[in-house]
């Protein structure tokens, strides 16, 4: 009976509305995400009623949904699509915020009670041109505006945009190796270096003032500008330049190619990071990135194994057919 109902329903006018519908928005889901970022971005603009951080970050994911028109994926399901990545970015959410935050203070207590911590400050301070003096011989008003904004925004901003884009093309695959390349593989590796070794910031070993301007007194700065070695602004930010270089989109690939450099840079020109620091974040960024490809690889034919014909459709009705083991590679 139930068949029989489910049939009946099929052959109706509203099941055919529903079909276009959901075809509409599989097909079109970059411009309808993109149309949603771009009002949200000219209300603040013409309101002024957010930040200017705000406002930059949301054009940025105007031009990301816009721009992930050759990165989607049609030989992918909508709905089974929807159902696999929803768990992902409520997870996403999650580390993103302070329970995040307040995991990575857990492991690094906890590692610090194992280990010896070794001050390096004076030694940092005394190898030449490791206080990358030379990020800083121009500065300007519009300069520092600047890299506050990406140093302010990069550490998340930097993974999370990628893989929102991912999730619009509906790449999976693309959403992980992010995911991975990022905090969730990074935090381990890095822990041990922050717990072994104390290292503050350039500016207040110095003597100099705070490059992003927190106004924090001399006790509360002492416990803030901790944990420099190595930069985890500067591996987070260099991993995903790796990962952006293999996006097929020019005008995407430019924009969050510069954006992630200049996260870089920022450490360097606000006085954060010390140029050992940044030599060290760009090594982990690598082998972290690497480490990530190679977990992929080896995870890949169980993956394609569980997901199978669920999660892709008939290859041979895509018009451009892609080899469905090559978004789980």
């Amino acid at each position: 009976m139930l068949n029989t109902t489910w049939e009946n329903f099929k052959e109706t006018k509203f099941f055919s509305y529903l079909i276009k519908l959901y075809n509409f928005i599989d097909e079109y889901l970059f411009i309808i995400v993109g149309l949603i970022f771009l009002r949200r971005a000219i209300f603040a603009t013409i309101q002024r009623s957010a930040t200017d951080t705000y406002t930059m970050t949301i054009y940025l994911m105007v031009i990301a949904s816009f721009t992930a028109y050759r990165e989607r994926r049609k030989d992918v399901r909508l709905a089974s699509f929807i159902v696999l990545v929803i768990p992902l970015l409520l997870f996403l959410n999650y580390i993103s915020g302070p329970a995040g935050y307040h995991f990575w203070a857990m492991i690094r207590d906890w590692m610090s009670s194992q280990f010896m911590v070794i001050s390096i400050n004076d030694t940092f301070a005394k190898i030449p041109f490791n206080d990358a003096g030379f990020a800083r011989v121009i500065k300007t008003e519009t300069l520092t505006w600047y890299f506050r904004f990406v140093y302010n925004t990069g550490f998340v901003f930097c993974a999370t945009l990628p893989i929102y884009r991912a999730a619009i093309s509906k790449d999976f695959k693309k959403i992980m190796h992010y995911m991975l390349s990022a905090h969730v593989v990074q935090i381990f590796l890095i822990s041990p270096f922050y717990v072994i070794f104390r290292l503050q910031e350039v500016w207040f070993v110095n003597g100099h003032p705070d490059g992003l301007a927190r106004g924090m007194g001399l006790k509360e700065a002492a416990g803030v500008t901790l944990n420099c070695l190595p930069s985890m602004h500067t591996s987070i930010a260099f991993a995903m330049f790796l990962l952006v270089l293999r996006e097929k989109d020019k005008i995407f690939k430019w924009i969050w190619g510069i954006y992630c450099l200049s996260v870089v840079y920022s450490t360097m020109y606000l006085e954060i990071h010390w140029v050992i620091d940044v030599i060290g974040g760009i090594i982990l960024a690598y082998v972290t990135v690497k480490l990530v490809d190679f977990i992929m690889a080896k995870t890949a034919p169980l993956c394609k194994k569980l997901l199978g014909s669920y999660y892709f459709r008939n290859i041979e009705k895509v018009e451009e057919p892609t080899a469905a083991v090559d978004s789980l590679q």
